[in-house]
């Protein structure tokens, strides 16, 4: 969190800090305990102030705070917080702004009392989301916003973003309740590094009050590319100005070329040796085809993006294959998207890297072995993540990481065995640890680094190659233990942590072959950088044009 009493003018900072002097001085340091936790919710009422009361009676040391139940009341009462409306109380926002920066930097609070704070109060809200009147849904959403920007502000700045995308500017009133909610928990989303969702904001209140000049000052100092910006992964566009006029024109979508294309199969069949003695597994080659389109990238650098048809299929395994991670098998649907053919190469992740940054910096090169058609590695989710907001920004569609229900899916490609290629894996169709057997299948050489992609003419029905094996890739999921409760859409899973493991995918060109199956799943941290995982990318959009 940005230090607060930097911002303010040391006259103001001085002011606040006397208002809070005489509030002590008026009651007691236990009173102002209480102010630190009350500052965390944007907007009061008399329950929740009790709620916070009840919940919040001992520091993170364990120590009591002793605070008295009247305090409540005082606090509301006091010159701190000022009513709104019915039993509703805010607190001047840069005495709210204040006090949090105190309670991050107390002894006996920090930002684990924040983060405790912020799922307090996720979970307070969390039934009148969907209460049936909108003053009330508003202000929950506003409270589980200003909650999530200090655990997850990735959630807060998409949502946001997501409803900027869909609001017309003559919609006044709600772009000023944006940017007033926005100016709340403007320090989480900085240090979570969104300040062009703030300018952004900035620029769009501007115009929205006519001041014409200041807007597009303001917006001009945004990464703009083609009269479009990224932020969380939506697509925002951005005012196109002329003299006095201004215009703001739609994403449009783009219409697509599909084309077909051909690819090479490889199933894995037990077939009797010569007079039955024993056994052996063989390769079965077919040639199918199937469609994509070509994303041009710098120079002669091009992503294949495989159209995957909708469909649904049994998600994870029963007993006899995998442990309690990939369980309970549940029934899941898939609508149709687009799956990069290979994951992304060296190549692929240096024309993207050199392009102007969404929100961090990325190193065009931070593989392990080095090559043009390898796989690119050493990456973190949070640089995965960049990579496709660039790519939204380059190309105008919205490409992000797949769900892991998205990816077992593509990985299946209908099947329902340990991996595509069937009961087994072989060194000949797969990039893994082949000294080590999975259901008496032939040994092999271990892996000694990443393969080119396609080099081993293994893809599934779908036309996708590589997905067992190679590298890891980073799905858009954090991790979940095993799969009670989660969702039969396809839709990605998320918890309240930003910095939750993720789910990685696929296993690499190290990794043994049970951890290469369809099914298998593991979880790191998103901050983490291994050589043994990259990504794949995937886009959901409409198709309208026929293959050719």
């Amino acid at each position: 969190m940005i230090d607060s009493g930097a911002l303010l003018s040391e006259t103001r900072t001085c002011e606040i800090a006397q208002t809070i002097a005489l509030f002590q001085q008026r009651f007691s340091q236990a009173h102002v305990d209480l102010a630190y936790h009350a500052a965390f919710a944007i907007a009061l009422t008399p329950h929740l102030t009790y709620c916070i009361w009840a919940n919040f009676q001992i520091d993170t040391g364990n120590q009591d705070l002793k605070v008295p139940w009247i305090a409540v009341a005082d606090l509301l009462l006091s010159p701190l917080c000022h009513e709104v409306g019915h039993e509703l109380y805010e607190m001047d926002r840069d005495i709210r702004n204040y006090l949090l920066d105190r309670m991050l930097h107390h002894p006996s609070f920090g930002q684990k009392r924040v983060e405790e704070l912020a799922h307090f109060l996720l979970s307070y809200v969390q039934r009148e989301l969907n209460y049936s009147k909108s003053s009330v849904q508003n202000l929950a959403q506003a409270q589980r916003w200003t909650a999530l920007a200090y655990v997850y502000p990735e959630v807060v700045a998409h949502d946001l973003a997501d409803k900027l995308a869909n609001l017309k500017l003559s919609e006044k009133t709600e772009w000023l309740r944006m940017t007033s909610l926005a100016e709340t928990i403007a320090d989480p989303l900085q240090e979570a590094h969104f300040e062009t969702l703030l300018t952004y904001l900035q620029g769009m209140r501007e115009l929205a009050r006519g001041n014409h000049a200041q807007a597009e000052l303001t917006l001009k100092s945004l990464p703009i590319h083609e009269h479009r910006i990224v932020v969380a992964g939506v697509i925002l566009p951005v005012p196109e100005f002329q003299g006095s006029d201004w215009t703001i024109n739609p994403i449009a979508s783009r219409t697509l070329s599909l084309k077909s294309f051909s690819f090479e199969t490889a199933k894995l069949i037990r077939q009797p040796r010569f007079m039955r003695l024993g056994s052996q597994w063989v390769i079965d080659r077919h040639e199918q085809q199937a469609n994509l389109f070509y994303e041009r990238l710098e120079g002669q650098v091009t992503l294949e993006m495989v159209s995957l048809p909708a469909g649904n299929y049994w998600m994870g395994t029963v007993n006899k294959e995998g442990d309690y991670r990939e369980r309970p098998q549940h029934h899941v649907t898939i609508a149709s998207f687009f799956l990069s053919r290979f994951p992304v190469t060296q190549s692929q992740w240096q024309a993207i890297a050199k392009t102007r940054k969404v929100r961090i910096e990325l190193n065009p090169d931070p593989s392990n072995f080095k090559g043009d058609n390898l796989p690119v590695e050493h990456i973190t989710w949070f640089e995965a993540i960049e990579f496709c907001e660039r790519l939204q920004l380059q190309t105008g569609k919205p490409y992000r990481l797949p769900s892991e229900a998205e990816w077992e899916y593509a990985c299946r490609a209908g099947t329902k065995t340990p991996f595509y290629f069937g009961e087994t894996i072989s060194p000949q169709v797969a990039s893994y640890d082949g000294s080590q057997q999975y259901r008496s299948s032939s040994k092999g050489r271990s892996s000694k680094q990443t393969s080119k992609v396609g080099s081993h003419r293994a893809a599934n029905a779908f036309g996708l190659d590589e997905m067992h094996g190679n590298v890891w890739e980073w799905c858009a999921d954090h991790w979940y233990d095993d799969y009670k409760n989660a969702p039969k859409d396809g839709s990605v899973r998320i918890t309240n942590h930003r910095f939750s493991p993720r789910v990685i995918r696929g296993g690499s060109w190290t990794n043994a072959p049970y951890m290469c199956r369809s099914a298998y799943r593991n979880g790191i941290p998103p901050e983490n950088k291994v050589l043994t995982i990259g990504l794949r990318v995937a886009v959901s959009l409409p198709t309208t044009t026929n293959p050719r």
